[in-house]
């Protein structure tokens, strides 16, 4: 199937928003780039019903469709005719001079679609008058028919044959007016180019009105003064095919109340709707179900340009109404069948199906309990805290998701809770031990200080006693003079200087004693001063290293108190 939704992953910051919002489980994925968490679609399950689109408030998610293709088409001389939508008369007040523009462009003929929806209407009744009055599920919406083709295979026996009004105009054109040419849509709806490229070479062209208005505005464009109309009859109520409840509104026009239709509109809704369809036995269903993918139908569709205002459309589609069931409108309402009788053929406007089935990724119990195992859920009370901000209703829903490798434990704000909580209760008892490491710090600090002093004081001894060598050393040498003069004195006395000799040559022994005695203090001195100087230095170290230190830690522990008052 086409890819129609594309995203800019730059620009998704995680919001869970399209994965809230988006009716197939395992359309989006979560993943975890590099601590960024973000959701990209997988376009292999995608039904094309834009809710990811409408949800998407960071411009993450866009849509692609033919308008440039069509443009460019035209410019070259393809020959294009095409059809528009209800839609595109609420969403362009003068939507006749866009028809006069287009036609300027080349277009060749212009078709309005409100004949494909009376076509397809007609089909639904002659098609229950034939076969019975089973019961039927519409399927104008191709969200809706994307849905069970692709999910819901069951209830593939339901979808009605009958072809949508879009289609049932581009086979009027190529079967009863003989248009040969390409054919695009003027279309409100991103998931008709799916329809398109499943139907075959019916249309070629799925031009939105949100990229069409873009072309207009981006080229400047100025329309013809002179509007301009359809290439065929009026048709009739056909028009209201665009609003909620419009093919119910149709087919009670021509068979009341006779059978019952029932209607359902709005992704929000009409998807567990046809859940719940396929479990109902068939004396609960209605004959036709009339469901639409938006809210809004068709005329505020996922194709439409934004801002347009729900009562400004629903107030054109009243002048139609009205004009159609009234006087002359009534009249050609009466006649309009017959002349589907007399002209068309029923099986030229039934669908044939190919259901493309999505196979859901298998996960046991066991996975599951392991992905509440890792979301940290290991009560009932935990299991079911079911806050939604993950984007799934329940915290069953999002661990089936971990559980198929689809969505991250990560994204669970209550885990993210809880783990914030224990990361809190790590960063005190963090700050304890750092109040014990600062306590101890300082201890130390004040140790590494003290011997700091210590030896400065021991430096300032040495200094001194140094000094007080330096003069033992003088004293030494001057007794080692007083001795050389006592023996020379002592030998002019002769006999009677003998005992003055010898006590000069005590003083000399005295003063050899006294400098051998100075040089080896020296020596040892020396050695001394060298360890301290070494012991200092690396005291120094030390006490610097202690010093940084306490800063480091002092500085963590007033930047995790701050962490954790914020």
């Amino acid at each position: 199937m086409r890819y129609v939704i594309s995203n800019d992953l730059d620009k998704c910051v995680g919001c869970n928003r399209c994965v809230r919002n988006c009716p197939i489980d395992e359309a989006n994925i979560t993943s975890n780039n590099n601590g960024v968490v973000t959701v990209h679609v997988d376009n292999r399950k995608c039904i094309a019903c834009g809710e990811c689109l409408k949800a998407c408030n960071h411009g993450s998610r866009s849509f692609e469709d033919d308008t440039g293709r069509f443009f460019n088409d035209l410019q070259n001389g393809v020959p294009i005719s095409l059809f528009a939508a209800p839609a595109a008369k609420s969403n362009f007040d003068d939507f006749g001079r866009v028809f006069a523009w287009l036609r300027q462009l080349g277009v060749r003929k212009i078709y309005d679609v409100s004949l494909g929806a009376d076509i397809c209407t007609w089909a639904h009744i002659r098609y229950l008058q034939k076969h019975g009055l089973n019961p039927l599920i519409t399927q104008p919406c191709p969200a809706i028919v994307n849905y069970i083709l692709m999910h819901h295979n069951e209830l593939l026996r339901y979808l009605s044959p009958v072809h949508s009004p879009m289609l049932c105009t581009a086979v009027y054109m190529k079967k009863y007016e003989g248009i040969n040419t390409k054919i695009a849509a003027l279309s409100p709806c991103i998931a008709k180019s799916t329809e398109f490229e499943s139907t075959g070479n019916l249309v070629h062209y799925n031009v939105t009105l949100t990229n069409l208005l873009k072309y207009i505005e981006e080229h400047h464009v100025s329309f013809p003064a002179q509007a301009s109309g359809f290439d065929h009859y009026e048709a009739g109520l056909g028009s209201l095919y665009s609003m909620p409840g419009g093919l119910k509104e149709n087919v009670e026009h021509y068979l009341g109340k006779s059978v019952r239709v029932d209607k359902c509109e709005g992704a929000g809704a009409v998807y567990k709707a046809l859940d719940e369809y396929g479990l109902k036995p068939l004396t609960k269903l209605p004959v036709i179900f009339d469901v639409l993918n938006c809210a809004e139908g068709c005329n505020i569709g996922t194709g439409c340009p934004e801002g347009k205002d729900i009562f400004d459309v629903n107030t054109a589609m009243d002048g139609a109404r009205q004009a159609s069931l009234k006087g002359e409108g009534q009249r050609y309402l009466n006649a309009l069948y017959e002349k589907f009788d007399k002209t068309l053929r029923l099986d030229d406007f039934i669908r044939h199906y190919a259901p493309t089935p999505v196979k859901p990724i298998p996960i046991t119990p066991k996975a599951i309990d392991d992905a509440f195992a890792a979301l940290g859920k290991t009560d009932e009370s935990s299991r079911n805290f079911n806050c939604g901000a993950c984007g799934n209703d329940t915290c069953l829903e999002m661990a089936k998701r971990i559980a198929k490798g689809i969505n991250l434990p990560l994204n669970c704000i209550q885990k993210t809770h809880a783990d914030a909580l224990l990361d809190r209760d790590a960063a005190m008892s963090e700050l304890k031990s750092l109040d014990f490491i600062l306590k101890d710090t300082v201890y130390i600090k004040s140790i590494t200080d003290k011997i700091v002093g210590e030896i400065n004081h021991i430096n300032e001894a040495f200094t001194v006693y140094n000094a007080t060598i330096k003069d033992i050393e003088k004293i030494a040498l001057q007794v080692n003079l007083i001795s050389m003069n006592a023996s020379i004195e002592a030998a002019r006395a002769g006999q009677h200087g003998k005992a003055f000799g010898v006590v000069a040559e005590e003083i000399r022994r005295l003063a050899q004693t006294t400098d051998s005695s100075a040089k080896n203090t020296q020596s040892a001195s020396s050695k001394a001063d060298t360890a301290i100087h070494d012991v200092t230095d690396m005291v120094t170290k030390i006490s610097a290293s202690i010093n940084a230190s306490y800063d480091n830690v002092t500085a963590l522990a007033e930047k995790t108190k701050k962490t954790l008052k914020n």
